[in-house]
């Protein structure tokens, strides 16, 4: 797509070429999907490849390379301060793998800080998160909401500082195996009190049958 060749204004073209694998270009008049070309960085190498640098009509600018684009920053930056800064001033940061690629990113430690929500969504996939220690200390409620949700381990502990709470509104909860501690539950409820140890046990039963003497 172009103007109409009455609209076009070359007069305000300005092209410069530094030889095979180089040039510079301002104010083509030229219509692409974005717009006209207002400047134009473009590279071409041996092998074929070529990259551009540039912005268009609609004041986008673009960075493309044929091969690997590299941002590398902070060589002289000590006692890990911030080496690469990217910012949304006003809007979404999108990072895109088209095709066969993943997005991958890798660190000594990794920092999601939001202000509301962390969404992770793998809509034909599953979410793997391998290890060695999940810890979630500071959440008021913790919910896991599936069709079917699946908990095993060589050992499971349950803690709750108030209460342990297992409800199912239909069908019921099926436990294989208790085992219980090694514990006296009747010295346990008389502990601190006047009942002896014949009275728990059935030697000191009185003609009231009542254990107590």
């Amino acid at each position: 797509m172009t103007y109409p060749v009455s609209e076009q204004n070359w007069q305000k073209r300005s092209y410069d070429s530094y030889g095979p694998h180089f040039r510079i270009e301002t104010s083509n008049p030229e219509l692409g999907m974005c717009g006209n070309v207002a400047y134009n960085l473009y590279g071409y190498a041996d092998s074929g490849d070529i990259s551009n640098i540039g912005m268009t009509g609609d004041g986008k600018v673009h960075v493309y390379g044929d091969q690997t684009i590299t941002v590398a920053g902070g060589a002289k930056i000590d006692n890990g301060g911030v080496c690469v800064k990217i910012v949304g001033l006003n809007g979404d940061v999108t990072i895109n793998a088209e095709k066969n690629g993943d997005v991958r990113i890798s660190g000594k430690n990794i920092i999601f800080d939001a202000k509301e929500n962390i969404e992770f969504t793998a809509n034909s996939g599953k979410v793997q998160i391998n290890s060695r220690e999940l810890i979630a200390t500071n959440q008021s409620t913790t919910r896991i909401n599936a069709k079917k949700t699946r908990i095993s381990g060589t050992n499971l502990d349950f803690a709750g500082a108030t209460n342990i709470i297992l409800k199912t509104p239909k069908g019921s909860i099926k436990v294989k195996k208790i085992i219980g501690r090694d514990v006296d539950w009747a010295a346990a409820c008389f502990a601190g009190t006047t009942v002896g140890g014949e009275a728990l046990t059935g030697g000191g039963v009185n003609r009231r049958g009542s254990g107590v003497r």
